[in-house]
């Protein structure tokens, strides 16, 4: 009889009356081995991120660190460090720490699932799931301990392979005492050693390659906002560790970065000047206290890049912070038993994420590592990547917010799946109404978008004359012919726009030249949110204004149908290098599509794609469609199909100029689909 059969006669014999341990082993091998292996099937389900890999090994260090800094009386000889390399062109991913170490036994059973040394009060991760991960996630773990000068060493191969056998032939991998690293624990006593080799199918990442990331300062930056290595230690200060980051590009480049201490990328360390929202109200209430004028904002918390904050679930129960949410009893004793901490930064545009990303770390084109959303924190480090805020009103503000949540008695399931619902819940609900009470002061505190690139630097006067003469060489603007202008032919402006205000100089010369007619300016300066006013007044003689060769931005005279003149009402005219930044005012709720009726940028952007359809009056199929001379384009709603506002898009019409025929193609290939006024 085969033992599985033994077993299940021996069951059938059983007395149900009796007790019974439903975790006996008493049971086929076989059983037991296809059970370890969905086991560890199930847990390797519960890691979905490209960054776990990372994550854990570093997790694993730190807590090691931790842990060596508790045992030792001698706490001041302690210098905690913690070595990380990523070979690119292997690929592999390393980290040695000087921390607790562990004994033979430890050693022979860390990889096994749902076992843990760790005291779970005090560690970054407890449940026994992150090792496991490690050896039977990916086709290579190497691993290496030492304490009190005693080493062990061990390679485990294959065990992705063996977790993803579906015929059940390949024998369950074991590790080989592979001794092959005598040099990596010089002059540590305790310590401990990871090398995880990315090969084989299944595994995730695949590769190195797919951030766009090859210097150690670029995976350093990564490495913050994405593990353990930046430290959510909201209140109070990071504990210090030396971290070293060494990095091999696939070229075989190397490059070596240093952090005295796991600290997260905050945006307002990073995205230029931002004020303290906190410091700003106190600031208020001292100067309400003397009976000054607190609607004036002093010039230090004017024109900032951001604004930003935190506070304690105690500070917000006690109505100690601006946030005012709604909580129910069971919320707020939620709060207090999670010993919840928020940080909420609030940026004048996703600009700001763009420049980090694109400009600074320079990674993949369009990956945005630090973006807006809500960050859930536990054990002081983020888990996960951020998720969108809940956002009902002012819906734009979901992308210019970064919101943290650190949970201190809180934690995820297994793996980083995420944290119960209504652990998400609260957390979002705080982290609208941070947002919310943040919008309150954004109008005052943030400088306005204006479409260019953010966080440049600023320019002495003698260094901007010289770019500026440099940018005229190789960027320059001639429009010039023959009934174009009125007196002259030729445009003073010599150069492409850099900046908004650029954009309005180039168009005032358009108006004051004749090359744009019919509009005149009642305000340029900015009134609350707004740019100016503008007025449509087209009087005799109205030949002028219509469409010929020498005049290709009029109008068809069928507009004028017998009238002397064409008058429209003052409206609001709005300037912008880019029409992404007005968009974005509109999303936010800092400006109102209702409210604007004529834009002027220089170039269109993308972004109106996400609520907007365009006709362009540069193609020849739509001119006839034009209201006032020089408009380029006019925009709709996309719900409600709706005009929305008239635009003059000054690159689009400068290539018109230039060349009519390639630019009306153009227009018909960009825009000639967005919409169609039969409908």
């Amino acid at each position: 009889m085969t033992n599985h059969a033994a077993a299940i006669e021996k069951a059938s014999t059983l007395d149900l009356n009796e007790s019974w341990d439903p975790l006996a082993t008493e049971s086929d091998p076989g059983l037991v081995v296809a059970a370890q292996r969905r086991e560890i099937h199930n847990i390797l389900k519960s890691y979905t991120g490209y960054y776990d890999l990372f994550a854990e090994l570093i997790q694993n260090a730190l807590d090691a660190v931790d842990r060596r800094r508790r045992e030792l009386a001698d706490k001041v000889a302690y210098h905690p460090e913690i070595r990380i390399n990523i070979n690119m062109k292997q690929p592999s991913v390393t980290v040695v720490d000087n921390g607790c170490g562990m004994d033979l036994q430890q050693f022979r059973q860390f990889m096994k699932p749902n076992l843990s040394f760790k005291d779970g009060s005090t560690n970054r991760g407890s449940k026994g799931v992150g090792a496991t991960f490690l050896a039977y996630g990916f086709n290579y773990l190497a691993a290496a301990t030492t304490r009190n000068n005693v080493t062990h060493y061990g390679v485990l191969e294959g065990g992705r392979t063996w977790v993803d056998d579906k015929t059940a032939t390949i024998p369950r991998p074991k590790v080989a005492p592979v001794k092959a690293w005598d040099s990596i624990f010089d002059g540590i006593e305790h310590g401990s050693f990871m090398q995880v080799r990315l090969n084989g199918p299944n595994i995730r990442p695949k590769d190195l390659n797919w951030l766009g990331a090859n210097t150690a300062s670029q995976w350093l930056s990564v490495l913050r906002v994405t593990t353990p290595l930046g430290g959510v230690y909201l209140g109070e200060e990071s504990p210090k560790v030396k971290i070293q980051i060494h990095v091999i590009d696939s070229a075989g480049n190397s490059s070596t970065e240093t952090l005295d201490k796991p600290d997260y990328i905050y945006p307002h360390k990073v995205l230029g000047k931002a004020a303290d929202l906190r410091e700003y109200l106190e600031d208020r209430n001292k100067r309400a206290a003397k009976n000054l004028d607190v609607s004036k904002i002093p010039a230090k918390f004017s024109q900032q890049n951001g604004i930003w904050g935190e506070w304690s679930g105690e500070d917000i129960l006690k109505d100690q912070s601006p946030l005012k949410p709604r909580l129910d009893e069971d919320e707020k004793a939620l709060i207090s038993e999670l010993g919840l901490r928020l940080y909420c930064y609030v940026g004048f545009s996703t600009e700001l994420w763009d420049a980090f990303n694109d400009a600074q770390l320079k990674l993949r084109k369009g990956l945005r590592l630090l973006r807006g959303g809500l960050q859930l924190a536990t054990r002081n480090m983020p888990q996960g990547m951020p998720i969108p805020i809940p956002m009902t009103n002012n819906i734009g503000f979901q992308n210019i917010a970064h919101v943290i949540v650190h949970f201190d008695n809180a934690e995820p399931d297994l793996g980083r799946k995420g944290f119960q619902p209504e652990h998400t819940q609260l957390a979002g609900k705080l982290a609208v109404s941070a947002v919310t009470a943040f919008r309150k002061f954004f109008d005052k505190m943030v400088r306005k978008s204006t479409g260019v690139p953010a966080l440049q630097a600023q320019m002495k006067l003698e260094q901007w004359i010289d770019d500026q003469k440099e940018h005229e060489k190789k960027f320059p603007l001639t429009i010039k012919g023959t009934g174009l202008f009125a007196p002259t032919e030729e445009l003073p402006i010599r150069s492409l726009p850099q900046v908004e205000q650029d954009v309005v100089a180039l168009f005032n010369q358009m108006l004051s030249s004749g090359l744009v007619r019919g509009m005149q300016l009642l305000a340029s300066s900015q009134f609350e949110q707004y740019d100016g006013l503008f007025r449509v007044l087209m009087q005799p003689p109205v030949e002028r204004y219509i469409r010929s060769e020498t005049n290709p931005l009029g109008v068809d005279a069928e507009l004028f149908a017998g009238a002397d003149e064409i008058k429209a009402a003052v409206a609001v005219l709005e300037y912008k290098y880019c029409l992404n930044a007005l968009v974005e005012d509109f999303q936010t709720g800092v400006k109102s599509v209702n409210d604007v009726k004529l834009v002027v940028v220089w170039e269109m952007g993308e972004r109106w794609r996400e609520d907007f359809r365009i006709l362009s009056y540069l193609d020849d199929d739509n001119v006839h469609h034009r209201q006032y001379h020089g408009l380029t384009h006019q925009f709709f709603h996309t719900t409600s199909g709706l005009p929305a506002f008239a635009a003059v898009v000054l690159s689009d019409l400068v290539s018109y100029l230039t060349n009519a025929k390639a630019e009306t193609a153009r227009q018909k290939q960009m825009y000639g689909d967005t919409i169609d006024l039969a409908d």
